[in-house]
C-alpha cells in the first residue's frame, strides 16, 4: 500500500441534492485492483455507474460521509441490484457514521417492503466509523475527520490512502479547520462547493475556498456538489470543477 503508483478516480456524480444542472448525486469510484471503493452513494448512483460501464457487482466497499439521501440513498438500490439483477455472491462492506445500518434498512423497507426479510445471497458487513480512527481494507486505509454540516450529527470528511497516494474528500461541510487536517499531504482534495460568494450554513462556497487555498496542503484541488450559482460561472473559476463521468489520474 505504500508503493506509489497511478490511481484512477472516476466521478460518478458531481451534483447537489437538487440535481442542479442535471447532475447526479455525490458518488466517486476508486478502482483498487481486487477492491473497488465508492465514496458516497447518492440516490442516482446506479444510473451513473451503469453509464460509466462499471460492474456494480464488483464494488466491494461503500464509504458514506453522512446520512443524507444524496450521499447514501443509492445503497438500497445497490443491495436490490445485487439480490435480483446481478445475483451477487461476493461480500459487500458498507462503512459510515453511526446509524448507517438502521437508515439503509429503513429506506430499503420503505421502498421495497419484504426484501430485507428474504435476506441476501451475499455477506453484508457494516462498519461504524469513529473520528480519526482508520478503517483498513486489503489495499487501502480510510480515516474519517468530523466536519460541520448544519445540525447533522456524525458528519465526516475522508482521507483515503491507496497505492502510496492520499485522496481527501470534504463530504458536505461549511468551512472548518478540520478541512486543513484533511488536506495534509494530499495528492487530491475533493471539496464540495455549493455556493459562489455568499457563505451559507452547512456548505462551502467558492470565495471561501479561494481565500483558504494557501492553507490547504494538497497538490490538486477540485470542486464538486455545485449549486446553480457556481454552475453558471464555471468558465470563470480558478479551481478545477468535476463533472459526471470524468476520470482523474492521480
Amino acid at each position: 500500500m505504500n508503493i506509489s503508483q497511478q490511481v484512477k478516480l472516476q466521478c460518478i456524480g458531481s451534483g447537489d441534492a437538487f440535481g442542479s444542472g442535471g447532475r447526479l448525486n455525490s458518488c466517486y469510484h476508486l478502482d483498487i485492483g481486487r477492491e473497488q471503493l465508492l465514496l458516497d452513494c447518492g440516490c442516482s448512483s446506479l444510473i451513473g455507474l451503469q453509464r460509466c460501464g462499471i460492474k456494480i457487482s464488483e464494488i466491494t466497499t461503500v464509504a458514506v460521509t453522512h446520512l443524507h439521501g444524496d450521499h447514501f440513498g443509492g445503497i438500497p438500490f445497490l443491495l436490490l441490484e445485487g439480490k435480483y439483477a446481478s445475483r451477487r455472491n461476493t461480500p459487500l462492506t458498507l462503512i459510515g457514521p453511526p446509524g448507517l445500518q438502521q437508515q439503509v434498512e429503513a429506506a430499503l423497507d420503505a421502498l421495497y417492503p419484504g426484501v430485507l426479510s428474504d435476506g441476501f445471497d451475499f455477506q453484508l458487513h457494516y462498519v461504524t466509523l469513529q473520528p480519526q480512527q482508520a478503517h483498513t481494507g486489503e489495499n487501502f486505509s480510510l480515516e474519517a475527520w468530523p466536519v460541520k454540516h448544519g445540525k447533522s450529527k456524525h458528519v465526516y470528511g475522508f482521507r483515503v490512502e491507496i497505492a502510496g497516494k492520499v485522496i481527501s474528500y470534504t463530504g458536505d461541510s461549511e468551512w472548518t479547520d478540520n478541512i486543513v487536517h484533511l488536506s495534509r499531504r494530499s495528492d487530491l482534495l475533493i471539496a464540495e462547493c455549493f455556493a459562489y460568494d455568499q457563505p451559507i450554513p452547512s456548505h462551502l462556497d467558492y470565495q471561501t475556498l479561494m481565500s483558504k487555498r494557501s492553507r490547504l496542503d494538497c497538490k490538486r484541488l477540485v470542486i464538486t456538489h455545485m449549486g446553480p450559482d457556481v454552475l453558471s460561472k464555471l468558465d470563470r473559476l480558478d479551481i478545477e470543477a468535476l463533472s459526471d463521468g470524468c476520470i482523474l489520474e492521480i
